[in-house]
């Protein structure tokens, strides 16, 4: 068996090991694959660890391949990349069972609520109930909530992680993908919280707590070196250029996720920016959620644009499989890859490479080497490693 995850790993914690461990204890997998994020995430922020640092983390503990997400679609929104994780580990040709958390475990519920989605969004019923909410006043997230609450169960979409499992799940039955689904239920700790709590903490809570506290027992202890000898980046890190990119243009609206009314709140309260935190508080409204200004930010300082997604979602999401890490164990597998896959194996920047990507890890290294006054490898200078685990 041959599990894949859709990742972030921003960081990797023990939340995380108990997902590897059991897809190896209890699915019995031979290999595990996972398609994570690069150097910024599905939040519009950039990663708290360099992606090979994380990479590293995650192969420590059990992974066995790691291959990047495109960023164009690791900052998009959840559809879009729930959509492009699964298509990226489909492309692999080996993986045969899909692996992700969420607050409810029951399969049946998620694949049928995911055929009702499909069904809905085809005829074009959840369109139209979405524009009669809005009609109504209510904001778009709202709208489509409710529509939704209508036809599929609450429980499915009331957290993060259960509409990430609802996605992937649609995006296997829309294109008929032979992939089975398991799901690992998760502790009782919520997505978003800020609270450390003990060994089971969520990213959001680590992430926020970099500075302040040793976090030894929320991370697994293989990991702890890694951390403890990396420098970690927080969303305001970006602030500068950031303020620089907005001062440079006045229309925001070619970027993905923004439209003529936010480049005119954009460009009204230039003024008024400190950071890029700030930045999304201030913006922030009915119709835009916190979430939703960020990835619009983070598309603006990486010039993501509507046409590039647009042309790159056409042609399927992937057209390489971009390796960042691999163990003794993944090593074995690659040749099956290169036999399954019609996509290449990229270890090292070529032609087939999205500019995004390079562009987005140049961003992150000057970014990183401006904090730690120290010169970090390129994308074309970095040595590739394998992992004796």
């Amino acid at each position: 068996m041959v599990v894949g995850i859709v990742a972030e790993y921003n960081p990797f914690h023990n939340g995380h090991k108990l997902q590897l461990d059991y897809a190896k204890n209890v699915l019995k997998a031979d290999t595990i694959i996972i398609a994570m994020s690069g150097s910024f995430t599905q939040r519009g922020e950039i990663a708290c660890f360099d992606k090979y640092i994380r990479a590293e983390a995650a192969l420590l503990c059990g992974a066995d391949i790691i291959l990047e997400i495109p960023t164009i679609f690791s900052t998009s929104s959840a559809k879009e990349f729930a959509s492009a994780g699964i298509s990226l580990l489909a492309a692999t040709g080996i993986v045969d069972t899909i692996l992700f958390g969420a607050e409810c475990d029951d399969v049946n519920l998620f694949m049928n609520s995911a055929n009702k989605l499909i069904e809905l969004e085809s005829n074009g019923t959840l369109d139209n109930d979405i524009k009669a909410s809005l009609a109504l006043g209510e904001t778009y997230a709202v709208a489509r909530s409710k529509a939704l609450e209508s036809y599929i169960p609450s429980n499915l979409i009331n957290s993060p992680n259960n509409i990430l499992g609802l996605e992937y799940c649609r995006y296997i039955r829309e294109n008929k993908l032979n992939m089975n689904i398991a799901i690992l239920k998760r502790a009782v700790n919520e997505y978003n919280s800020k609270k450390l709590t003990g060994k089971i903490s969520s990213a959001s809570a680590i992430r926020s707590h970099l500075y302040k506290y040793n976090l030894i027992e929320a991370v697994p202890e293989l990991t702890t070196d890694i951390y403890n000898n990396n420098v970690s980046l927080m969303p305001d890190d970006i602030s500068q250029m950031l303020h620089y990119k907005l001062l440079s243009t006045n229309d925001f609206s070619i970027y993905l996720d923004c439209n003529e009314d936010l480049s005119d709140r954009i460009n009204k309260s230039k003024d008024k920016y400190i950071c890029f935190t700030q930045f999304c508080d201030l913006l922030k409204s009915k119709n835009n959620t916190y979430s939703k200004i960020s990835r619009v930010l983070c598309h603006i300082l990486l010039d993501i644009t509507w046409d590039e997604f647009n042309s790159l979602k056409e042609k399927g999401y992937i057209k390489y499989l971009r390796m960042l890490g691999f163990s003794k164990n993944g090593s074995n597998v690659l040749g099956q890859i290169k036999k399954s896959s019609s996509l290449p194996l990229v270890t090292s920047p070529n032609e087939n490479v999205y500019h995004t990507d390079l562009y987005s890890s140049d961003i992150y290294r000057a970014i990183l080497t401006s904090k730690t006054k120290e010169i970090i490898p390129t994308e074309y200078t970095r040595k590739f490693t394998l992992r004796n685990v």
